[in-house]
């Protein structure tokens, strides 16, 4: 009797994950075929480099509260640990920041992070930081600081540099 319970469990188990299964590839295949469905003029190319942008920002924000701010702050703004990346003066392009993150800075407290973070990850975290150095990203979280509370919207033509 008890073999034929846990033989019933099992199927059931099996049967309802596959249910679960289906009803997860059906809604995914509907939202591929809708956003397919729309040609790509119907599609801003504005509304789409705001969105990545965006996208960057938060991500990089999201990166820099796991890696980078018990040493440089919350919103970047420097400690005695280390430096204030919003700092004029503190400017790095985009190559220096990669090499500084990846390899770290000798004699300063500057580890390296290339065993934590790739270089897409490196690269969100210096369009976070960009954003913030140039102003044009309030302190705070990237989703809470826009209009209403919502998502932070950057401005027309920003893109970190």
């Amino acid at each position: 009797m008890t073999t034929i319970r846990v033989r019933f469990g099992l199927a059931a188990s099996a049967l309802a994950l596959l249910l679960a299964l289906s009803t997860t590839m059906a809604a995914s295949a509907s939202t591929q075929a809708s956003a397919s469905a729309q040609s790509p003029a119907d599609k801003p190319a504005a509304a789409s480099v705001t969105s990545d942008t965006y996208r960057d920002v938060y991500q990089g924000w999201k990166w820099w509260h796991v890696y980078c701010y018990r040493c440089h702050g919350v919103d970047a703004l420097g400690t005695t640990n280390a430096p204030n990346l919003t700092d004029p003066n503190e400017k790095f392009t985009r190559a220096e920041f990669m090499r500084i993150v990846k390899t770290g800075k000798a004699n300063t407290a500057m580890q390296s992070w290339s065993k934590l973070l790739d270089d897409k990850q490196i690269g969100e975290v210096y369009v976070y930081v960009r954003a913030r150095a140039e102003k044009v990203l309030p302190p705070g979280r990237p989703d809470e600081i826009g209009t209403n509370g919502g998502s932070w919207t950057p401005p027309d033509g920003w893109r970190a540099r």
